[in-house]
């Protein structure tokens, strides 16, 4: 009888690991922004242009991904993901005076795909790419921006020896345009996509 009970309970676990389409990851970690460098417009009666530098401190950052398979092909595997990744508040500061200047919050949802490596394995790589947007809030001011963003990053997923639970590592950057911080036309910035914001974590994964 408990022979049979072990081996009913190794089918089952067997059974619903190779059920599993969905996962769900909660990672939590440090970010990286790149500087914003831009050209501020003094007005009358002061005419002229100034160069300035912006930086934003590390801060920590939250991230929930969601993901849904939609190929296994046993040496890899293709999930359609939605990463939600959001950092409280950061300081921003002026470096040469070391002055700061207000608080931001930011939130970035890009929708995109994975590609894992070795998915039935102990350990297994991950790339992943998408698109999508930003929200930047600055905390004094009150002001809110919209960006396009675009993602791009990549880790590791750890197996256990429970079926549902797994954890993973992470490095992703969500690179957008640069905000204004609340100068609006008296400040002007490279156009395109080249803020980085690089954010850099562990946690926990769960699946269905």
């Amino acid at each position: 009888m408990k022979r049979f009970l072990v081996v009913a309970a190794l089918l089952l676990a067997s059974t619903f690991a190779a059920a599993q389409k969905a996962d769900a990851a909660f990672v939590v970690g440090g970010s990286f922004v790149s500087d914003t460098n831009g050209t501020v417009i003094i007005p009358p009666p002061f005419v002229g242009t100034a160069n300035v530098t912006i930086k934003t401190d590390h801060h920590v950052f939250f991230e929930g991904a969601l993901g849904v398979r939609v190929l296994d092909a046993k040496a890899v595997s293709l999930h359609i993901e939605v990463p939600i990744a959001a950092t409280p508040s950061a300081t921003l500061t002026e470096p040469i005076t070391s002055t700061t200047l207000d608080h931001i919050s930011t939130l970035f949802i890009t929708p995109g795909l994975r590609m894992k490596f070795l998915p039935g394995a102990p350990v297994s790589p991950w790339a992943s790419i998408g698109g999508g947007w930003a929200h930047y809030s600055l905390k004094d001011a009150s002001l809110t921006q919209n960006k396009a963003a675009i993602q791009y990053g990549g880790g590791l997923d750890f197996k256990t020896n429970l079926p549902v639970l797994g954890f993973r590592a992470e490095v992703r950057d969500f690179v957008t345009g640069d905000p204004d911080f609340n100068l609006g036309s008296l400040f002007s910035t490279k156009s395109g996509l080249h803020h980085h914001n690089i954010l850099v974590g562990g946690g926990i994964v769960l699946r269905f």
